[in-house]
């Protein structure tokens, strides 16, 4: 993961925020480490999140899961810079569609030094309006899965101050090569790559930084 994320860094001008997933450890210490090793990369934001990988037990308990968020604070207050560090409660993404939970885990999150919070999976507008309304950081969504599907003005509108696109620009690519595939098996056509990129457009946006 790390040496992806250096890769990263070295291809492009634009600072780099990095799914650490959950601190790629149980413990705070775990965490704390996760945050000074993705910064030795290059990175200056990172998520933590309350998952655990593990079937049996998906989330943290609260308490828990907000002390790994301190852990990670802690470390990015002992940098030189602002590193913007984000916590994301993933009850929806486990199940869990309980916004009641979802917000005690975020104001947890909040208080013990998160400065973004993000729970994927929220689907309703009026579910987004009331986590905005419940925390006193900016709130992160997610766009381009099934359900909600907002505008920036309309996201704006109701207080979101952070947008993720997650996997989506990769499945959007995938789905028109299988679209591709399709038309090439069942019609015999060729009508795709009237969309497709010019050769020498690739050509040009993998060419080497200078």
């Amino acid at each position: 993961m790390m040496s992806e994320l250096r890769s990263l860094v070295d291809a492009i001008d634009l600072p780099v925020s990095a799914d650490l997933e959950n601190g790629f450890g149980d413990t705070p210490d775990a965490v704390a480490e996760a945050i000074r090793a993705a910064v030795a990369c290059g990175v200056v934001g990172g998520s933590i999140e309350d998952a655990t990988g593990r079937h049996d037990s998906p989330l943290y308990p609260v308490a828990e899961a907000a002390e790994r968020i301190r852990a990670a604070a802690e470390a990015a207050r002992d940098l030189p810079f602002k590193f913007v560090l984000t916590a994301r409660a993933e009850t929806y993404m486990h199940g869990r569609h309980d916004l009641a939970e979802t917000i005690v885990r975020l104001q947890a999150y909040q208080e013990a030094g998160a400065d973004v919070l993000f729970a994927p999976g929220l689907m309703r507008v009026e579910d987004i309006a009331t986590l905005v309304r419940e925390v006193d950081r900016p709130v992160n969504v997610i766009m381009g899965f099934q359900g909600v599907q907002l505008d920036l003005q309309s996201l704006a509108a109701l207080g979101v101050r952070r947008i993720s696109v997650g996997g989506s620009l990769a499945r959007a690519a995938y789905g028109a090569l299988l679209r591709a595939g399709w038309e090439l098996r069942d019609a015999g056509t060729f009508g795709y790559a009237a969309e497709a990129i010019s050769g020498r457009d690739m050509n040009a946006l993998m060419a080497p930084r200078t």
